[in-house]
């Protein structure tokens, strides 16, 4: 369910209603208060499912509300019980217009992203040269990748290509900040090829590729679902994050064939986890329509 909040001039409340009517929403309340943030401005406050605020939202778009100084449209996730037709229902799922806006957030490539980055990379090159599990760990953790897959997977299943373009850029660049500084750091410490042929041969490729699709659907279905995924990113840092380090401590070494075999292993996971996540966000976005449609 979604809590919206709309601010908007007196002399369209009635028109704002009417939309609000059409589509299904409920609990509609209309405030008068002392002061608002636009002249002559009245408060209007409902309740929603999550496609029908997307539609909410669409229609107001089209009057004009939402621009700078004509008025502001508030949603947030609204966990409620009434005593009607669905008493008791919680719901946090994600419409696709919500998803579009959260996928526009993942896809910004910031400074702090940047340096979360160099630092995971630092840490996992450590982990890695000490064969210590729990540094490793610790740098999954720091690493913020998941955003990068997540972004692309949802831009294909909404079929927006510009999305799906900048998940696929800010994935790139993370990726290579990634290698470059696996680089270096294998330079620096000068890296065996023992080493790196040691992690290949514990890492299965059929493994490998398994666990980057079942991560990858179980975050798509997360981020559906409205839900914490960071634990989920973990999971999907293994299959970006460790690869890109020993691709990058590879290059480091100059020997063509692990290059090659680390390059491999990289690419076949990234490709694997984008497929997890359309997977996941396809599955659960048709459920989340036919659990609507039975409900209402």
């Amino acid at each position: 369910m979604r809590y919206i909040k709309i601010v908007v001039p007196r002399k369209l409340l009635d028109s704002v209603e009417k939309i609000l009517k059409n589509t299904h929403a409920y609990s509609i309340s209309v405030i008068e208060p002392l002061k608002t943030s636009i002249k002559d401005g009245i408060i209007i406050t409902c309740y929603a499912t999550a496609s029908d605020a997307e539609k909410i939202v669409l229609e107001l778009r089209k009057m004009g509300i939402g621009e700078k100084g004509y008025g502001n449209v508030t949603i947030i996730p609204g966990n409620i019980a009434f005593s009607c037709k669905d008493e008791g229902l919680a719901s946090s799922k994600l419409s696709p217009l919500e998803l579009y806006y959260k996928a526009k957030t993942m896809a910004k490539l910031s400074n702090d992203v940047i340096v979360k980055i160099v630092l995971a990379s630092i840490m996992g090159a450590i982990g890695i040269i000490e064969h210590n599990i729990p540094t490793l760990i610790g740098a999954m953790i720091i690493a913020p990748l998941v955003d990068t897959v997540m972004a692309s997977a949802i831009g294909n299943v909404l079929n927006r290509k510009e999305l799906v373009f900048e998940g696929m850029k800010k994935e790139l660049i993370c990726t290579v900040i990634v290698i470059s500084c696996a680089f270096v750091l294998g330079f620096i410490f000068n890296i065996s090829e023992e080493l790196i042929s040691i992690y290949l041969t514990e890492t299965s490729l059929l493994l490998s590729s398994i666990v980057a699709v079942v991560a990858g659907t179980s975050g798509g279905m997360s981020i559906a679902s409205g839900k914490d995924y960071e634990m989920i990113g973990v999971t999907i840092d293994v299959s970006i994050l460790i690869p890109a380090l020993l691709a990058g401590m590879a290059l480091a070494t100059g020997n063509g064939g692990l290059i090659y075999t680390t390059i491999i292993l990289l690419i076949a996971n990234i490709v694997l986890l984008d497929i997890g996540g359309f997977i996941g966000l396809k599955y659960k976005i048709r459920r989340n329509q036919q659990d609507f449609d039975e409900i209402f």
